[in-house]
């Protein structure tokens, strides 16, 4: 897409270096995506720094850097920022023509509860016959099309670039996770957020944010971003809704299951099997009926009536969109065989995910069943929820499997060591390293009553291990393991 590079720059402070084309073919922070007459901006990160491959984006094509540091050995025109991660930003929001101030964009933030919010308004959406389209965990969609992505919230040139084609195609809302790598790494700092909705904070990227108030300030950054003509989302249980309070610029609702709220559930309410009851809101009440289940899928479908009503849609339609929503990929998703063990693949990957999961499960199994649960953690993230993870799985679990999940470059070996630690003495488990196997064992061994819980990847199509993505997918092997064994 061939702009004019002057307004591509517009708003970029920096010192010019040589005589700069009048025009550029595209912009990219990726060396390899270069193509000739490219933009290519060098992004310093944790593991790679893009100006060490600023000669290979000159190699492919490219006719103009943006740098930190000058790069004299580098014969092209140069642009030098104080930031390269602020200047990406702008740029991209300039060359895609700044589509989210002709979109209502949703912000989404928090620890749990995400995905599932942002699945129930999408479906709301639908059922209300409004264009929208939605970007998180389970990739970006534009209204039924649905295209997978490795991030939370994707760089910021793809994150314009989706919200392009949103409005290309006369989109007029778009429902997005906002991670808090997205949010310190400037991300989003370009996105005209319409809505922000806060779900909770328990432990998580401790790794990256090194303290847990660092990491809800980072997500508190949402709620100052919201725009003045928008609303808020609070859920006001929650230890840290305060900084969300204090960053709001804007009005806010609430949402809250045990204290007065703006949107709270009548007395009354069932989550065990399936969610029945009525909100209660500040223009009546709704009536909800789901097949979600669990007392955190009614924070859940809290924030996605809040969200949906103040964007002027009715009660009837609110109680259809949510009544659609059979599962949510990945989320307490049911792998269900005739005669067998009830098994639940969940993305849970955090000590307040396994929590609430494992609560729900054990209070929907039969009395003379086990809860058997397979888990693993994460490589070269937060180590110290690891034994804390151990911790909640024991807290409900009958017996426990630990295994990997994605190694990433750690040995799994050392992570399964730091992770059972948190194990009580005489808690029964075992360690079987290979995740498959793991799998297949705690299905040999379950009988019909018992419930088998596969938690930490979810809807994950894969496995992290040194630096190689390789297909995997925890219900394929549920599916292969109970044919194989039906034959």
């Amino acid at each position: 897409m061939i702009k004019e590079l002057y307004q591509v720059l517009t708003g970029i402070e920096g010192k010019v270096v040589g005589k700069l084309p009048a025009q550029i073919t595209d912009i990219t922070i990726n060396s390899k995506k270069v193509i000739p007459g490219s933009l290519f901006v060098a992004i310093r990160g944790n593991k790679e720094d893009g100006h060490y491959y600023a000669a290979e984006a000159m190699q492919n094509g490219a006719s103009v850097l943006v740098v930190e540091t000058a790069q004299p050995e580098i014969p092209l025109p140069q642009i030098i920022v104080h930031d390269t991660k602020v200047a990406v930003s702008h740029i991209a929001a300039n060359y895609f023509e700044h589509p989210t101030s002709k979109l209502k964009v949703i912000g989404v933030t928090g620890t749990n509860g995400k995905t599932t919010t942002v699945y129930l308004l999408n479906q709301i959406l639908k059922s209300a016959g409004i264009k929208r389209g939605t970007i998180g965990t389970l990739g970006y969609s534009l209204e039924d099309e649905r295209t997978p992505s490795n991030l939370t919230t994707p760089d910021c040139i793809q994150l314009q670039q989706i919200f392009y084609e949103m409005v290309k195609s006369n989109f007029e809302v778009a429902v997005m996770e906002v991670s808090s790598h997205a949010l310190a790494l400037q991300r989003v700092a370009d996105v005209n957020f319409y809505a922000g909705v806060f779900t909770n904070i328990s432990q998580d990227h401790l790794d990256f944010h090194k303290t847990l108030e660092n990491y809800a300030r980072t997500k508190a950054q949402l709620f100052a971003m919201v725009n003045l003509a928008g609303f808020l989302v609070l859920n006001t249980e929650d230890e840290f809704s305060r900084l969300f309070s204090e960053a709001a610029r804007t009005r806010i609702l609430t949402y809250a299951l045990r204290r007065s709220a703006d949107y709270r559930w009548a007395p009354g309410v069932s989550y065990q099997n399936g969610i029945r009851g009525r909100v209660l809101t500040p223009d009546g009440e709704i009536s909800v009926e789901s097949s979600l289940s669990g007392d955190y899928n009614l924070k859940n479908i809290l924030a996605a009536v809040a969200v949906a009503q103040n964007l002027g849609i009715s009660a009837p339609t609110i109680s259809a969109g949510i009544a659609q929503v059979e599962n949510i990929p990945g989320r307490l998703q049911e792998v269900a065989q005739p005669g067998k063990a009830r098994v639940f693949v969940d993305y849970a990957h955090t000590p307040d995910a396994i929590r609430n999961v494992l609560k729900t499960l054990q209070a929907i199994k039969q009395t003379d069943g086990r809860l058997i649960v397979i888990f693993g953690c994460g490589g070269n993230r937060d180590r110290s929820k690891r034994p804390i993870m151990a911790q909640a799985v024991a807290s409900y679990a009958d017996l426990a499997i630990i295994t990997t999940d994605n190694p990433r470059f750690e040995k799994p070996e050392a992570i399964i060591e730091e992770a059972l630690t948190g194990f009580p003495a005489g808690f029964n488990y075992q360690v079987i390293v290979d995740r498959e196997k793991a799998i297949q064992e705690a299905l040999r061994m379950a009988h019909p009553a018992d419930i088998v819980a596969i938690l930490g990847k979810g809807h994950e199509t894969y496995q992290e291990i040194q630096g190689q993505r390789y297909p995997f997918s925890d219900s394929k092997v549920v599916r292969k393991f109970w044919k194989r064994n039906d034959a």
